[in-house]
């Protein structure tokens, strides 16, 4: 779901930007950066995982007034890598997607806010709060922290979405109900299923590339 250029005034993409800058100086800063600095297959899965998020940025849909819709993938990014890699591996996504032209440059930090960071922290705390309080096993991980976080990521990101064009002024509360609200149950569920179905691939094929998920916690004994 990406904002084009001139939505927004200068006061909201400043904004965008100031507190984008701030969590990806955050995201640098506290990256596990030992966990690839001498991996050349974790560097792969890493720069992979962002060629994949592009091409499925790249397919978005246009309901018209200036919105375009796509998967975000935030769910597995995070689950995968943490939340500060997923971060980067969205702001790199997010260049790339700004460069072709299917996304605006002055709206850059809000549509990282908006695609990124909002179902990145929403599925990060359900992870830790599942980790802490629930039975660690299988179904636990793939429907709670995938399928679960998954929609609720991006149905909270476009409802901010629509809070942030009614409170600018961009639309009307009657504007959004008919061009744009409709769509967000359309858009979460299969969110939560595309990103929940990967999930469970990956931590059956290849639990190694997902940093979250030890069979040690979710699959011995249980």
């Amino acid at each position: 779901m990406n904002l084009p250029d001139g939505l927004l005034g200068m006061g909201w993409w400043g904004l965008g930007w100031l507190l984008y800058a701030g969590l990806l100086f955050w995201a640098f800063r506290t990256a596990p950066w030992y966990k690839v600095k001498q991996d050349r297959s974790a560097q792969n899965v890493l720069f992979g995982a962002v060629l994949v998020i592009v091409l499925i940025w790249s397919l978005s849909a246009s309901i018209g007034g200036g919105f375009s819709f796509h998967f975000l993938l935030m769910t597995v990014a995070t689950l995968m890598f943490g939340p500060q890699f997923a971060l980067i591996a969205m702001s790199l996504a997010l260049l790339v997607v700004s460069f072709s032209g299917d996304a605006g440059w002055t709206v850059f930090g809000i549509n990282a806010l908006l695609m990124g960071w909002i179902p990145i922290f929403i599925t990060w705390w359900i992870y830790k709060l599942a980790y802490r309080y629930l039975d660690r096993n299988f179904f636990v991980y793939v429907f709670l922290n995938g399928f679960l976080a998954a929609g609720v990521g991006a149905l909270i990101a476009m409802l901010m979405m629509a809070l942030l064009m009614g409170i600018a002024g961009v639309y009307t509360l009657d504007e959004l109900k008919y061009s744009f609200l409709p769509y967000i149950p359309m858009i979460a569920a299969p969110e939560a299923f595309l990103n929940g179905f990967i999930i469970a691939g990956l931590v059956l094929m290849k639990p190694e590339w997902v940093s979250t998920f030890s069979d040690e916690d979710y699959l011995k004994g249980k």
